[in-house]
């Protein structure tokens, strides 16, 4: 499971993002965006770079371990 900040240093976390899909041995690592960009174009590009879950901030953590379990667990894209 990785967990990205959209906004980074260096790279963004969209181009990590990217670069982990891009390599076979890690396609079925989970990814979660975290950002404070949520506007609905945001959301969809996230998602369609391959990060499997999209949280935006500010969110609780209760919140965000139950994202996390649920796509551990395999309820989640």
């Amino acid at each position: 499971l990785v967990l990205l900040d959209v906004m980074m240093p260096g790279k963004t976390g969209l181009e990590v993002c990217q670069h982990v899909r891009a390599q076979d041995r890690l396609r079925d690592v989970r990814i979660v965006m975290l950002t404070a960009k949520g506007r609905e174009t945001d959301v969809a590009k996230g998602l369609a770079l391959g990060a499997n879950a999209y949280v935006t901030k500010p969110f609780s953590t209760r919140d965000l371990v139950a994202r996390v379990r649920e796509l551990l667990e395999g309820k989640a894209a």
